[in-house]
């Protein structure tokens, strides 16, 4: 499967999903929930709590040089 991202705009939260399987499993760390199945797979990655005005556009990424030294 290839990952789904799907943004929650009233509570704020972006969900990324890996895989269609159920989580049995949770690790919380600050507003980052990550999802594990029975196998102790990522299924998934929640981040709580997220502006994404605060994200560069797509657009201007373009225009960023990056400095290899």
């Amino acid at each position: 499967m290839a990952p789904k991202i799907n943004f929650i705009k009233k509570d704020r939260i972006l969900s990324i999903r890996f895989r269609k399987e159920k989580s049995v499993d949770s690790d919380i760390a600050g507003n980052v929930v990550v999802d594990y199945n029975k196998k102790g797979e990522v299924v998934g990655i929640d981040i709580m709590d997220i502006n994404l005005e605060n994200f560069v556009p797509v657009r201007q990424m373009r225009n960023l040089c990056i400095n290899r030294a």
